[in-house]
């Protein structure tokens, strides 16, 4: 059990040490429903165990899969039914999972003739779902929603989804087009799917899964895709798909030299990796980090960090790490400016305003405009009485860009910040604090 608050231990030396990374959110929800839409046995090595990875899994068991997790070995099977819903009714609870609300219910629309019922956190009712839904329901699907039109809880009768032009309004959330891209081949005919505005990242990312599980798919984000519905998802050679490390929970140690010196390495990473989020490393580099790459990872240590008046970064493809650097930007020595957010707004918490308000609370000069922010630097006399608590709004990310924040020993040895709870990183990284202090430990080590 984490204290709540979280005291953040100032560093007192460089790091050095090796992180081993979680498996990536992103792909492990994909992995887990594409092998669910395979005719065979798929084993994900590598998995993420995680609030939304777990609610994904409990969701698919719901709906009569044979899926088994071991979180030791970090390993799920999940026995494909080759397009085949097992259950024709089932209630399914996706807390405030993003990935297991779009895919699922796009998965269930698959039966032709069933009745599910779906709900989730508070936090989850808010966010938005009306594009899939709408266009769930121009291929046949009926909603009932037991609250406010658009919006969880609802019930959806499903009757097969039907090939076509499949159009869909994702300019709120990407998930939404990738949920349609993974269950249009089981359709039996082709499908156009085409979603104007869409960012591309994760829909790259969904498309680049599909092949490895060798599912015909062309096309771009921009241009629209097609499939062919006459096909199945083919279990991957020895039956194994191994997940790539989180680049999104990579951004936070990337970022650590930064504000403590010294250099850590990441296993795993890559350039060619499916996920987008990996081109925050670009970022970095830019701000004076220094990335040596082996076919094993990555070490990432602080070089020298350029002159500057100001520096302008757009995060419209890689948006999840745009936290990271808000949260250590008071502790460069020149104003940031980051764009292409607008759409975070509408994520787990209104992310723009969440990172805005924390860091004004911490004495940063911040401008916050409906799409982007920019953070100047904190004054280097400041000081606190007490440590400064982050509010992280149920948010995963707000929590672990601060802590590294916190990291800083700019401001004497002992704990300036504390993060407001911290079980909250459970949602993707739940040993994000456990792998923070063997670092510490380590890079403190004499």
């Amino acid at each position: 059990m984490l204290p709540d608050p979280y005291p953040v231990q100032p560093w007192t030396a460089p790091c050095r040490g090796t992180v081993r990374l979680p498996g990536s959110k992103s792909l492990t929800n994909r992995a887990l429903l594409v092998s669910a839409l395979t005719s065979g046995r798929v084993r994900l090595t590598g998995a993420l165990f995680s609030r939304d990875s777990r609610i994904l899994v409990a969701g698919l068991q719901a709906l009569g899969f044979r899926v088994l997790a071991d979180e030791a070995s970090e390993s799920i099977q999940v026995e494909g039914e080759g397009g085949r819903i097992p259950q024709s009714r089932a209630r399914l609870f996706v807390g405030n999972a993003g990935t297991a609300a779009r895919f699922l219910t796009a998965l269930v629309c698959l039966h032709p003739g069933g009745e599910f019922d779906f709900d989730g956190d508070e936090e989850m009712r808010r966010r938005p779902m009306g594009g899939l839904l709408e266009a769930l329901e121009s291929l046949g699907a009926r909603f009932s929603f037991h609250d406010r039109p658009g919006r969880f809880p609802f019930t959806v009768r499903t009757a097969g989804l039907p090939p076509g032009h499949w159009q869909v309004d994702a300019g709120a959330s990407s998930q939404m087009l990738s949920a349609l891209m993974m269950v249009a081949p089981m359709t039996g005919g082709n499908v156009r799917l085409s979603a104007p505005g869409v960012r591309p990242a994760f829909v790259g990312m969904t498309a680049g899964l599909m092949r490895q599980f060798q599912a015909g798919i062309e096309g771009t984000p921009a241009k629209g895709y097609l499939v062919d519905g006459r096909q199945v998802y083919r279990v991957p050679d020895g039956g194994i798909f191994a997940v790539e490390p989180d680049a999104s929970a990579a951004s936070y140690f990337m970022a650590l030299p930064l504000v403590v010196g010294g250099g850590v390495r990441l296993e795993g990473l890559s350039r060619d990796m499916l996920q987008g989020d990996i081109a925050f490393a670009r970022i970095l580099e830019s701000l004076g980090l220094v990335v040596e790459e082996d076919p094993g990872g990555w070490t990432c240590r602080l070089g020298t960090i350029p002159p500057s008046d100001g520096m302008q970064f757009d995060f419209e493809t890689f948006s999840d790490t745009f936290l990271t650097l808000a949260a250590i930007a008071p502790l460069l020595p020149f104003p940031v400016s980051i764009s292409g957010i607008a759409h975070t707004r509408h994520q787990e918490t209104d992310r723009i305003a969440a990172m805005a308000t924390e860091l004004i609370r911490l004495g940063v000069q911040v401008k916050e405009e409906p799409g982007s922010l920019t953070v100047h630097p904190l004054a280097r006399d400041k000081r606190w009485d007490d440590p400064a608590i982050i509010r992280t709004y149920h948010d995963h990310r707000v929590a672990m860009s601060f802590a590294i924040t916190g990291c800083s020993n700019r401001f004497g040895p002992q704990p300036w910040l504390g993060i407001a709870d911290p079980a909250c990183c459970g949602k993707t990284f739940p040993a994000f604090f456990s792998r923070l202090g063997e670092l510490y430990r380590n890079s403190h080590d004499k």
